[in-house]
């Protein structure tokens, strides 16, 4: 069973979206928020759910469907805003994610630090004498001076 949606973000725009109003990636909203951009969708927003319009290009001549249909959809009533509550709540969401990312950042650059350090010029010189071809027919060149 699916989460409930406690947010709709209308926008013409949704990854910037997500980064501006949630602070994560689309692909990392949270199932309690729901970014919508189609004007379909916008149409059929459901009376009594909270909606947040977060337009980038709002000041254009002509207004999109989609703007049209949020316009119009607002017009018919219905839509909850954000209150101070819920977004003292997404900030707290924000918060705990911030922390649970840091916790595994530092576990991951602990396990890390175990590790030998291996200095850029020896890695690279590992490499190539790992691709080396040993050769019994190298040609050695002897020195010349370029004005003799």
């Amino acid at each position: 069973m699916s989460e409930p949606v406690h947010l709709f973000v209308v926008t013409d725009d949704a990854e910037r979206a997500s980064l501006d109003v949630v602070g994560v990636h689309l692909q990392d909203v949270p199932p309690f928020i729901r970014i919508v951009t189609e004007a379909d969708e916008i149409r059929k927003l459901p009376v009594g759910v909270r909606c947040f319009g977060c337009w980038f290009a709002w000041g254009a001549h002509r207004h999109d469907a989609a703007q049209l249909a949020w316009q119009d959809r607002r017009f018919r009533g219905g839509i909850e805003g954000m209150t101070v509550k819920f977004l003292e709540r997404l900030d707290e969401w924000r918060a705990k994610r911030a922390e649970a990312e840091r916790r595994l950042v530092a576990e991951i650059l602990a396990e890390a630090s175990d590790a030998p350090v291996t200095q850029y010029a020896d890695f690279i010189n590992a490499q190539a004498a790992a691709r080396a071809e040993p050769s019994a027919t190298v040609a050695v060149l002897q020195r010349q001076s370029r004005w003799s």
